[in-house]
């Protein structure tokens, strides 16, 4: 996971969503069944501790992005089934599924 990457991350898809560390741990706790806090979320978005590997499947899946987005490995927002999805539309428009 790229260190800087996962933290600026996670903060700006919190901001666009308009949400308090209060609110995105509160409404994680209740859709995931977990128990962070908004403190354990603040610390994430600064950097200084890494969330585990469940925490991080909850996060991509809870803002619909892919983990390799979260950890810096691709701009690419889209869960990769989705990606996937995508390319195989946009190759059926051009007039086969050739691939």
């Amino acid at each position: 996971m790229n260190e800087k990457e996962f933290p600026e991350r996670l903060k700006a898809l919190r901001q666009e969503r308009e949400l308090t560390l209060e609110m995105m741990a509160e409404d994680m706790n209740r859709k995931y069944g977990l128990t962070i806090s908004k403190g354990t979320i603040s610390r994430w978005e600064g950097g200084n501790t890494d969330p585990a590997m469940t925490y991080v499947v909850c996060i991509a899946d809870y803002f619909n992005v892919s983990i390799d987005y979260l950890a810096g490995l691709t701009d690419s927002k889209l869960p990769a089934r989705l990606l996937a999805y995508a390319k195989g539309t946009r190759q059926m428009q051009k007039g086969g599924c050739d691939e």
